[in-house]
């Protein structure tokens, strides 16, 4: 029998005491207060998706005891997900053991790779193997171990989010804790914890949470059925997605977007705000136009508009970024800067990668945010690109308000206004597009 997102409620409820709201979102099915510096977030979605800042943040993986021998269930596709380097990682790790590098209830940590966390914590859960009213004493101990010892090695690594999986809950080839009880133990075994994990990051589906640091749990609580997961965790589904596909008619070229207002930023120089799909735009393809990618510091790919480029642009656009130099461990693009690739599968001939600012993360985002349209303006002109589109950078699950995203961006581009012919914005939703082109129409003069 399958536990109800109700049910599974209610337990929280009766661990946590401090419930901080219930949602109504497809994916969001709670958030709670753990503590005065900790929240609880209960999301369903595919872990192998979830990040925060990618370079930060770690998922925890339901290992086997070899690691490098991973299974079906979440441990095959966080495998998949991060590509054969994990495996390779994990072969490092030394047996204790014939087929065991990491006993039950113990964790291990390796880099994320492909995925776009910066870390996974391996976690071996225990088999169940006692049923009746006493349960199963020693294997509740090793789960609780499995949970303590990931969130210790988080600590160790300054992990500031993490996302776990409902361990031992669903394995094809042992026993699994009935949901009920692995609940209790997960969730008891967390407030233990909650703590530890000082950074802050103001809840992303509205601003009711006060400013508490955070802890983001995504924990799947329907189901547990890996073969049928959704494609986003709850904080890209608090953005605004992109589609894998879009009408070519929404944003091929300059003239075809759909929308839009024309701006004069100087004689020689548009603004055009547009909405639609960005991985469609382009000029001419040759060597002169360029899309912005919304990055996060791995620059290996991400949710919303970061994943659909990535889709867009094909594996190629990935392999490119992977070669982009590392300036610290998991950080290629540092907040407030920007690299540059070939477009590769896109219309466009580059795409410039930029890392806008967490709103609630830094004391100043406005400066961050500002030198990512800088920076990304900077490399296009040292590129001699003279048509460039953006996104509105930062303004999906970074949570930065739209007004505020607008007055920054339609600001620092004025500041560029003999640089390029034509500057785009080409943006998806009609919520952002409307305060965009409002705020254009504030600080700009309407061309003619």
């Amino acid at each position: 029998m399958h536990l109800t997102g109700s049910c599974i409620l209610t337990k929280i409820e009766e661990q946590c005491r401090l419930q901080v709201k219930r949602t109504g979102a497809a994916h969001d099915l709670g958030i709670f207060k753990l503590s005065d510096s900790c929240i609880l977030k209960i999301s369903e979605g595919d872990i192998s998706q979830w990040f925060i800042n990618g370079s930060s943040d770690a998922i925890v993986n339901p290992a086997t005891e070899d690691l490098a021998k991973s299974g079906r269930d979440e441990d095959g596709v966080i495998h998949k997900a991060a590509g054969p380097e994990l495996r390779n990682a994990c072969k490092e790790f030394p047996k204790l053991r014939r087929k065991c590098r990491c006993p039950v209830g113990e964790a291990r940590i390796t880099p994320g790779f492909k995925l776009p966390v910066s870390h996974v914590i391996h976690a071996v859960g225990p088999e169940r193997r006692a049923s009746g009213p006493s349960g199963d004493p020693e294997a509740e101990a090793l789960l609780r171990s499995a949970y303590r010892n990931s969130m210790r090695l988080a600590k160790e690594n300054n992990i500031h989010y993490i996302a776990f999986p409902g361990i031992s809950t669903i394995k094809e080839s042992f026993v699994r804790f009935p949901f009920e009880e692995a609940a209790a133990i997960a969730l008891s075994t967390v407030k233990e914890q909650a703590n530890d994990f000082k950074e802050s990051l103001k809840n992303q589906t509205d601003g009711d949470a006060d400013d508490a640091p955070v802890t983001w749990i995504d924990y799947e609580v329907i189901r547990f059925q890996v073969t049928s997961h959704t494609t986003s965790t709850i904080l890209a589904s608090s953005s605004s997605s992109y589609p894998k596909s879009q009408s070519k008619t929404l944003a091929m070229s300059h003239s075809s977007n759909a929308g839009g207002g024309g701006f004069k930023l100087s004689e020689s120089s548009v603004l055009k705000i547009n909405k639609g799909d960005i991985t469609q735009w382009f000029i001419d393809g040759s060597s002169s136009d360029a899309i912005v990618n919304p990055a996060n510091e791995r620059m290996l790919g991400g949710s919303g508009a970061d994943g659909a480029v990535h889709r867009a642009a094909g594996p190629q656009l990935r392999e490119a970024c992977y070669k982009v130099p590392e300036v610290r461990s998991g950080v290629r693009c540092p907040t407030g800067e920007a690299r540059i690739t070939p477009g590769f599968k896109l219309p466009a001939s580059h795409v410039i990668h930029t890392v806008g600012p967490i709103y609630d993360f830094y004391s100043n985002p406005a400066a961050l945010l500002r030198s990512s349209y800088k920076n990304s303006l900077s490399v296009a002109k040292e590129n001699n690109i003279q048509y460039i589109a953006f996104p509105a950078i930062s303004c999906g699950v970074f949570g930065y308000p739209f007004e505020e995203a607008a007055t920054v961006a339609i600001s620092t581009i004025k500041e560029f206004a003999n640089d390029f012919k034509e500057v785009h914005f080409v943006l998806f939703a009609d919520d952002i597009y409307s305060v965009w082109l409002k705020k254009a129409k504030e600080l700009l003069q309407a061309q003619e």
